[in-house]
């Protein structure tokens, strides 16, 4: 359970909804005794407690971390009044909970085929398998030329650790998209498996850098898995930038692992 995360991530969400969408919301302000107009554009917490209608100060003790155990069925109505998408979904239950969404929020999300999937299917393109730590543990060719020789752990490679220091040459940019993905990633598994003692010994390499150290501290952004990402990245035996799209899946049978697919694009 990481209360300050789950509270950033709820406060940030409630801050991103613009209180426009929700026109009910005037009346029910006036009908509570207070203010039918505010300047703020985005919902107030009070704004959410009269939209929610679960009681007074209900939803304020949720984003403050006060409820430590809420309800599931409370936690969906909140998410569903933001309109919060299914990675945002998963990123808060897995810091109240300890673990992803037992069930998405849209269930017509989660049976969409997004389009990155039919070059998949259809080309050849690098693919690799890593574990829950990001170690490598099978590959192929077309990978191995994407890299310049594949890394043994993607994290230490995203985030230029020993023995990947000179990664981030292929990165051009890793300070918008690369280093805050990476770091999103390791601060969400780390919420799944507080225990795992590979991923704490990378997080203190991260929190001895001191460039690292502020990113992670700074970010906290909510978890932002690789599927259907687009990054610039130099290709590692043509040495041309060029654009990286990744579909990434996990198998049925081996749940903690991933398959990354990867197709470049050199830039024109």
């Amino acid at each position: 359970m990481d209360i300050r995360r789950f509270s950033k991530l709820l406060t940030e969400a409630r801050r991103s909804t613009n209180v426009s969408k929700f026109p009910a919301v005037a009346n029910l302000r006036h009908e509570d005794g207070g203010p039918s107009q505010r300047r703020r554009k985005h919902l107030t917490q009070t704004d959410v407690n009269l939209l929610l209608g679960e009681g007074k100060s209900v939803y304020e003790r949720l984003e403050r971390g006060h409820i430590r155990n809420p309800s599931p069925r409370l936690l969906r109505k909140v998410a569903l009044l933001f309109n919060l998408k299914e990675h945002q979904w998963n990123d808060l239950n897995l810091a109240i909970y300890g673990h992803k969404a037992v069930k998405p929020l849209d269930p017509s999300e989660a049976q969409a085929i997004h389009p990155h999937w039919h070059w998949v299917i259809n080309e050849p393109h690098a693919t690799y398998i890593s574990d829950f730590a990001w170690n490598v543990v099978n590959y192929n060719q077309a990978a191995a030329e994407l890299f310049g020789g594949i890394p043994g752990n993607m994290m230490r490679w995203m985030l230029s650790l020993p023995p990947e220091t000179g990664s981030r040459a292929a990165m051009p940019d890793w300070a918008e998209s690369w280093g805050p993905v990476a770091l999103s990633q390791l601060i969400a598994a780390l919420s799944e498996e507080p225990q795992h003692a590979e991923l704490r010994q990378i997080e203190a390499e991260v929190l001895a850098d001191p460039e690292l150290k502020a990113m992670y501290r700074r970010l906290r952004n909510s978890y932002i898995h690789p599927d259907g990402t687009r990054r610039r990245m130099r290709h590692g035996t043509l040495h041309q930038d060029g654009v990286m799209e990744a579909a990434a899946a996990f198998p049925m049978g081996s749940p903690q692992m991933r398959i990354i697919h990867l197709k470049w694009t050199p830039l024109r």
